[in-house]
C-alpha cells in the first residue's frame, strides 16, 4: 500500500512543515555534492560517521558531558538520509501527515514535538544498539524517519477517521479511501514485526517505533487533556462574573471563519456540506427559520476558531434534519422536503 494523499482539510499554512521538507532536501542535495552521488565510498562512509548518530560516540559524549555535541549529532542526523528513495519516501509521509498536525499544534509547538519525536527514535534505537552490542554500535543512523514516525502516531490519534488515499498493488493497480487509524495502525504492525524478526538489514526500525509512540502520547495528551481542558476553562470564563472582560478576551482571540456551504436537491430531500475542520461537534448549531433559510454554527475543539454561515434554500425544508454527521471535518445535513 502506498499512500497518495489524506482528505483531511487545514485551516492554516503549514509553513513549519515546508521548512522541514525543504531543509531536508537540501542537506541531501549536500551529501550528493559531497559524496559524488555517493560513489565517492570514502566520503560517504566520513559524511555518515561525523554527521549521523552513533551510538557509541553519543554514549562517549554523555559520558564527558559533551551534551552540546551529543544532542547535535541527533539533530544533523534527521536531516539526512542514505539515498534518493530514503528521503522521497520519508518527505511523501511528512508532506501527507504533517500539514494537519501542524494546522492542529501550531507553528512553534509543531516544530518542538517533531524535534522531541526524532530525539525519542533516536533513545529508543540507542536502547536497542545497546541491547544487541557489537558493530551496531558503531553503525550511524541517519534519516527523518523516527521524527516523522512521532508525526504519524500524533496523526492517527487527533485524527483517526480521516480517509488517505492509497494506491494498493493486488492482482491490478488501484486506489481506495482507508481510516488513517487503520493505515497508520498496519503501518506500525509493519515495524513491530520487522523489528521481531530483525531490526537490521540497514533500517532502524526500533527508531520508527519509539518515535510513533512518543507521537501517540503527545496525540494522547492533546485530544483528551490538553484539548479538553482549554475547552472547560473557556467555558466556565463568562461565570465568573467579569462578563465584559471575557467578551474582549474571546472577540481578539476566536477567528470567524465563513463557512462554504453546497446543497443537493432532489425530489424527497435537501442535503447541505459544509467544510469545517477540527470542530467540537459538541458545539454544533443548526437553525432553520421561515423553512427555507439554515444558520450553522460551530466551535473548534481548541476554541479559537468559530465558524458560522447561513444557506437560503429555494424550496421549503422540514425545520428538524433528518440526519446529521460529521466526518473528516464535513458537516453533512439533511432535511426532508416540504
Amino acid at each position: 500500500m502506498f499512500p497518495l494523499y489524506d482528505e483531511n482539510p487545514r485551516t492554516t499554512r503549514p509553513y513549519v512543515n515546508y521548512a522541514l521538507i525543504a531543509v531536508n532536501f537540501l542537506v541531501f542535495i549536500w551529501e550528493v555534492i559531497v559524496t559524488r552521488l555517493f560513489m565517492d565510498q570514502r566520503a560517504t562512509i566520513t559524511l555518515f560517521l561525523n554527521h549521523g548518530f552513533v551510538p557509541a560516540r553519543f554514549l562517549d559524549d554523555v559520558s564527558n558531558a559533551q551534551y552540546i555535541d551529543a544532542g547535535i549529532s541527533i539533530l544533523t542526523s534527521m536531516f539526512m538520509h542514505g539515498s534518493i528513495m530514503h528521503i522521497l519516501g520519508n518527505m511523501l509521509f511528512l508532506w501527507i501527515f504533517g500539514d494537519n498536525v501542524e494546522d492542529r499544534f501550531g507553528h512553534v509547538k509543531y516544530l518542538a514535538c517533531y524535534l522531541f519525536w526524532g530525539f525519542a527514535a533516536a533513545m529508543a534505537h540507542l536502547a536497542w544498539a545497546i541491547g544487541v552490542g557489537g558493530e551496531q554500535m558503531l553503525i550511524p543512523a541517519v534519516g527523518a524517519s523516527g521524527a516523522i514516525s512521532g508525526v504519524l502516531g500524533a496523526y492517527m490519534i487527533i485524527f483517526p477517521h480521516a480517509r488517505v488515499v492509497t494506491l494498493v498493488f493486488f492482482f491490478l493497480i488501484t486506489t481506495t479511501r482507508i481510516p488513517a487509524f487503520a493505515y497508520l495502525f498496519l503501518w506500525f504492525i509493519y515495524q513491530l514485526i520487522a523489528a521481531a524478526f530483525g531490526a537490521g538489514g540497514g533500517v532502524a526500525y526500533l527508531a520508527h517505533i519509539g518515535g510513533f509512540v512518543a507521537g501517540l502520547v503527545f496525540g494522547f495528551a492533546y485530544r483528551f487533556v490538553i484539548a479538553r481542558i482549554g475547552a472547560s476553562i473557556r467555558a466556565r470564563m463568562p461565570s465568573i462574573g467579569h462578563q465584559g472582560e471575557y467578551e474582549r478576551y474571546h472577540a481578539r482571540e476566536q477567528i470567524l471563519r465563513p463557512l462554504r456551504i453546497e446543497g443537493i436537491v432532489t425530489n424527497r430531500y435537501v442535503e447541505l456540506l459544509a467544510e469545517m475542520p477540527g470542530v467540537d461537534e459538541r458545539t454544533i448549531s443548526i437553525s432553520v427559520m421561515d423553512n427555507s433559510i439554515v444558520s450553522i454554527d460551530a466551535i473548534s475543539e481548541d476554541g479559537y476558531r468559530r465558524y458560522s454561515g447561513r444557506a437560503i434554500l429555494r424550496t421549503s425544508v422540514n425545520e428538524q434534519p433528518e440526519s446529521v454527521q460529521y466526518i473528516n471535518g464535513i458537516l453533512r445535513i439533511r432535511f426532508t422536503r416540504l
